[in-house]
Order: C-alpha cells, then structure tokens, then sequence
C-alpha cells in the first residue's frame, strides 16, 4: 500500500458524489522536457464516464481519454516520476499533494477553488 492511496480514495469519493471538478499535476522535476502540467477532468461518451487528460508542454498539448482505473495509474505515475504536486479540486474541498525529493508524501487541504463544475461537454468520436 502505498501513500498516495488515500488521495485516490478522496478522488474515487468525490467523484461517486458528483463533487469531482478537476486534478491538476504541477511543478515538474525536469522542466527542460517541457511538459509543464498536465489536467484531468472527465466527461460522458456514449453514456460512459472517461477522463481526459491535457499535457501541457511549451509548444503544444496532447489529449488522452481513459477510464478511471487507468487514470489512477497515470495520475500514480505522473505524481511519483515526473512532477512534485498535484491538486484534487472538488466542490467541498481542495486536497493538495506535495512529493519530496526522497518520494515522501504530504496533504494537505484547503477550502475549494470552485463552487461550480466545469461546463460538463460529451465527445462523440
């Protein structure tokens, strides 16, 4: 068991609840890869939930849809290996993740961000 899962099991809450707004990965160990952030909302295709990710680099973006299981592994990933914070927006509450050099993990929680969702959008394709 590692410490991050109790941030992944706020998010598997806050989104049962419908209080989930975004996940926001921030401040990148190698900034000269330039990947600066990268951005996780969901949203419905054909009835189903998925998440989208944005990977924001100096001179594009990338997106990537996938479903909750494989967002966690990715947000896992992205937390331990290339960036040190990350953000859990929800509409209680923002829960904010901070990895040390030595990969020790910290929270911390401060009131929300946002009092509304994001506009909610479907893709088709």
């Amino acid at each position: 068991m590692n410490s991050l899962d109790a941030l992944f099991k706020e998010l598997h809450s806050c989104i049962a609840s419908k209080d989930f707004v975004k996940f926001t990965v921030s401040k990148p160990l190698r900034k000269k890869e330039g990947l600066l952030n990268v951005y996780m909302r969901n949203f419905l295709q054909e009835d189903n939930e998925l998440f989208e990710f944005k990977y924001r680099y100096n001179d594009k973006e990338i997106y990537k849809n996938v479903p909750l299981n494989e967002a966690i592994k990715e947000l896992e990933h992205l937390l331990m290996t290339t960036f040190r914070a990350g953000t859990l927006f929800t509409l209680q509450k923002d829960v904010i993740v901070m990895i040390s050099k030595n990969k020790a993990v910290s929270f911390r929680e401060n009131l929300p961000s946002f009092k509304n969702k994001l506009p909610e959008f479907s893709r088709k394709d």
